[in-house]
């Protein structure tokens, strides 16, 4: 973790989301189906949010819910999903994780998150083969509005080059560390995930950052640029 001091880390964090949001403007939080949002984002793993929506476009055409997902031929659900890549990997996921729920509650249903602490509904989550922190840690925000930040790679990469996690950080704990108080607060969590991404996608890339054009330039260390 990083030695700066815990005040100075949520100072510098509130700066970096005030800059960016005047640069890419304040994100609207949807409220999603947790099983939804768990089956879109098992969808978004290693692919962009281009092929992620065309599969799913592709599986609101072939089927007509989550039920008949779970009970489908494994072949033709492959089919559905070919533009997310992967496609093979991610329909075991999505099939064998409906068949556990199914199975554990005679349903297709995941409103007991609600009643879960946040660690309880990460552990309950990633309990499913195949789905992992940053996973449920989506459902976690944008299904169930709880104060929880994902870390996908666009966020891992920016904020191990902005100094707030450890450079040698693993994605893992990049989520438990930004998901302290001590360093994104709470309120701001949604937003500063968003605008990561936005930043990572069009700013901060991984191959080649543009810091000319960088509206946190000054705020940012660059640690491995």
């Amino acid at each position: 973790m990083s030695t700066t001091a815990p005040t100075s880390l949520r100072r510098r964090v509130r700066a970096l989301n005030r800059r960016l949001e005047k640069e890419y403007g304040s994100p609207e939080k949807p409220r999603i189906d947790p099983l939804d949002e768990l089956m879109l984002t098992i969808l978004s793993q290693n692919t962009s949010d281009t092929n992620r929506d065309s599969a799913h476009e592709s599986l609101r055409r072939r089927f007509d819910d989550w039920d008949e997902v779970r009970t489908a031929p494994r072949g033709e659900l492959e089919d559905a999903i070919k533009s997310a890549g992967l496609w093979q990997q991610k329909a075991r996921t999505m099939q064998e994780t409906l068949e556990a729920l199914h199975a554990e509650r005679g349903e297709l249903d995941l409103s007991q998150l609600n009643e879960m602490s946040d660690e309880e509904a990460i552990d309950y989550l990633t309990g499913f083969r195949g789905v992992g922190v940053k996973t449920a840690a989506c459902v976690l925000c944008f299904a169930l509005g709880r104060p929880y930040m994902p870390v996908d790679t666009h966020v891992h990469r920016t904020t191990r080059r902005l100094g707030l996690i450890p450079e040698d950080a693993s994605a893992v704990q990049a989520h438990s560390i930004l998901n302290d108080d001590s360093v994104v607060p709470p309120e701001l969590r949604f937003a500063f995930h968003i605008q990561l991404i936005r930043h990572g996608r069009a700013v901060c890339r991984a191959g080649r950052p543009d810091c000319e054009s960088c509206v946190i330039e000054d705020l940012c260390p660059k640690i491995g640029v």
